[in-house]
């Protein structure tokens, strides 16, 4: 079997709720596993493809941002405005349409995938646990405790989800406003080019 669906791969959402989008796969598992039996991957993609950067555009979106910026307590909404909207999401790769593009900038998305991943094998390891103890039918006192452990870290995988779609946001749109002037080698334009085709519109 050709494996298609790598890491770095330009993919096309087909099915749910960010049909038609365009999104970057950031791990692939052919295998079946307790969650998931079928193929799957983790796929960061924009939810909505970003506007052309026009004169006008840009002097709005500034003069916005500027009248943000003189109020208390506006840091998050000016955040919000420098940063396009992402999902990430484990997708069937029944229901992925590859592309012959592979994006290799990195937009921050290695790093923010890795902590949210840290957050999610210890979810699921207390989660185990505490099936372990609610299985045996003992009055256990640290079962309690677990739970209330379990509550916080899932607030804590929420957060980390959020600041991720943030961060991961905020990279993309640093991209995107610094333009896609070709490079002076193939591969420098061979990049350009991947990477400008994450951020095109599909056509229909």
């Amino acid at each position: 079997m050709v494996k298609f669906y790598k890491p770095g791969k330009i993919v096309v959402i087909l099915n749910g709720r960010f049909a038609g989008r365009k999104g970057v796969i950031v791990k692939s598992n052919y295998e079946s596993v307790k969650d998931r039996k079928y193929p799957h991957c983790m796929v960061v993609g924009l939810s909505k493809g970003p506007k052309k950067p026009t004169k006008k555009n840009i002097a709005k979106l500034q003069a916005k941002i500027k009248q943000l910026e003189s109020k208390d307590n506006s840091s998050d909404r000016v955040k919000n405005l420098k940063s396009f909207g992402v999902f990430i999401k484990h997708y069937n790769m029944a229901h992925l349409l590859a592309t012959r593009y592979t994006l290799k900038d990195e937009l921050g998305i290695a790093k923010s995938v890795a902590k949210i991943d840290e957050l999610d094998k210890k979810l699921k390891e207390d989660k185990a646990a505490i099936d372990n103890k609610e299985k045996s039918k003992k009055d256990d006192k640290d079962l309690e405790a677990l739970k209330s452990k379990l509550g916080q870290e899932k607030d804590d995988f929420k957060n980390e989800v959020r600041n991720a779609k943030l961060n991961i946001g905020s990279e993309m749109y640093k991209r995107f406003m610094k333009g896609f002037v070709s490079g002076k080698s193939d591969e420098d334009k061979e990049n350009q080019i991947n990477t400008q085709f994450l951020f095109k519109k599909l056509q229909f």
